[in-house]
């Protein structure tokens, strides 16, 4: 009998114990920005924007502490090309001190102002990645979810121009032209590969057959 009530009540006290670190669940629930990245002759700023959760049962309070790391790999090359801080893929992550009490089922927008002097000359896709984790320092609360404390978000990094290719990645159609990029923003380039010089008159149509744009010839 008592063998019995030992067992019992070890199992209560397990019971117990994972019904208390199991009261605090916190999420990301989406990337709000960037929603893509571009450079500017000095450099790339923008603002990361982590909306997190509070999906556990308990209320997350003000001064508690999360950490949030953020990656950038480059798609093609599968290369790292941005990390806040330094080393996040490796697991470093910086603190964060949450400034209001988050009642379970309400969300909180980290944000963060990053500027890196990377300046990119071709545009390329982007695997964006944001890690966050809660970490109470002074209750010893644990997440009890960490499957959700993960975001990855495609976007595109452009560069100064905003060109999907670079000069030298340009393709000519069987008329030696070629115009990019493809879609264009504020600027289309139009490149003539010819033997000769000639004067060529170039007009810019919509779908309808109307004429938009006349440029000067050249």
């Amino acid at each position: 009998m008592k063998k019995h009530f030992t067992h019992l009540f070890t199992f209560l006290l397990i019971a117990l114990t994972n019904f208390s670190f199991a009261q605090v669940d916190w999420a990301i629930k989406s990337i709000k920005s960037p929603t893509e990245l571009e450079s500017t002759p000095t450099g790339t700023s923008f603002d990361l924007i982590v909306e997190c959760e509070n999906k556990g049962n308990s209320t997350i309070k003000a001064g508690d502490t999360a950490t949030i790391s953020m990656f950038a790999i480059d798609i093609l090359t599968r290369t790292i090309v941005l990390e806040y801080p330094q080393n996040a893929v490796q697991g470093v992550a910086n603190l964060y001190i949450i400034p209001e009490d988050i009642v379970p089922g309400n969300t909180h927008d980290i944000t963060i102002q990053l500027t890196s002097g990377l300046i990119i000359p071709e545009s390329r896709d982007i695997l964006l990645g944001v890690y966050s984790y809660y970490l109470n320092r002074t209750n010893p609360l644990i997440d009890s979810d960490s499957a959700n404390n993960g975001k990855a978000v495609n976007i595109v990094w452009w560069n100064q121009q905003k060109w999907n290719v670079s000069v030298e990645d340009v393709d000519y159609n069987s008329d030696n032209i070629a115009v990019y990029p493809n879609p264009a923003n504020d600027l289309l380039n139009i490149e003539l590969l010819f033997a000769e010089s000639n004067a060529v008159n170039i007009e810019l149509l919509d779908l309808t057959g109307k004429t938009v744009a006349f440029p000067s010839n050249s």
